[in-house]
């Protein structure tokens, strides 16, 4: 199982909000293959209510989530 120290992508979205937070998500994760991880950074409050919804309407995984010193980290796994 991936962790968070060895994701096969990372995706810095910095204080991107809902809208452009969920568009970029998902252009990363059309590239990824059925299993592979993508770990996400973001720093806008609402990600992880924003990233935990769009992970259950498209079938993808939170796989774990990690507070950082600005924002939180997400372990996402394509479905």
């Amino acid at each position: 199982m991936a962790t968070i120290s060895d994701p096969d992508y990372l995706l810095d979205l910095g204080e991107q909000g809902c809208g452009q937070l969920i568009m970029e998500i998902f252009t990363a994760m059309r590239n990824l293959a059925s299993g592979q991880t993508l770990l996400v950074t973001a720093y806008d409050p609402a990600a992880a209510g924003d990233i935990a919804a769009w992970c259950r309407m498209t079938g993808h995984r939170l796989l774990q989530r990690l507070p950082d010193a600005s924002g939180s980290q997400f372990l996402l796994q394509k479905g």
